[in-house]
């Protein structure tokens, strides 16, 4: 007697490697959206940082060359600008689908030739997630701080 050999998958055998698989790509696919929120996040808060910088320089910069100026906020362009007199001297762009707006009427932050600024301001953006993120500069001081929904880190 001759017993045949079947070849192939069985139904219970074709079903237990879809799930199998099915299991690995969801984690694969959570994992990666957590990636995602996590790199935004550090990119949120490392722009942050450089935008409080950006000021600070500026403020430097000013009072180095004994000229005043002001940090233009460019919503078109996506960038800030440092310009004395019609000279553009430094640029700050955003990064990727991150947005600009200002707090207040006006987009421009005038700093003297002792480099402080004549007003206060809170410059707001949006990352990619849509989470407002706050760098706020006071009046007439060196403080410059950096906020965001979660915390606030202050410089």
């Amino acid at each position: 007697m001759r017993k045949n050999k079947l070849k192939g998958f069985m139904l219970i055998e074709l079903m237990l490697v879809i799930t199998i698989i099915s299991i690995l790509l969801s984690y694969s696919f959570l994992s990666l959206s957590g990636l995602n929120t996590l790199k935004n996040d550090i990119e949120a808060e490392t722009f942050g940082n450089v935008m409080v910088n950006f000021i600070n320089t500026s403020r430097e910069y000013c009072r180095s060359k004994r000229k005043g100026g002001h940090i233009y906020l460019n919503v078109d362009r996506e960038c800030l600008t440092l310009n004395c007199g019609l000279e553009e001297v430094n640029r700050l762009p955003l990064p990727a689908k991150f947005t600009l707006s200002i707090g207040r009427t006006g987009k421009e932050i005038k700093i003297d030739n002792k480099g402080m600024t004549g007003d206060a301001c809170t410059i707001i953006f949006k990352d990619r997630k849509g989470k407002r993120h706050y760098v706020t500069v006071c009046v007439g001081t060196a403080y410059v701080d950096f906020k965001e929904e979660r915390g606030i880190y202050s410089y």
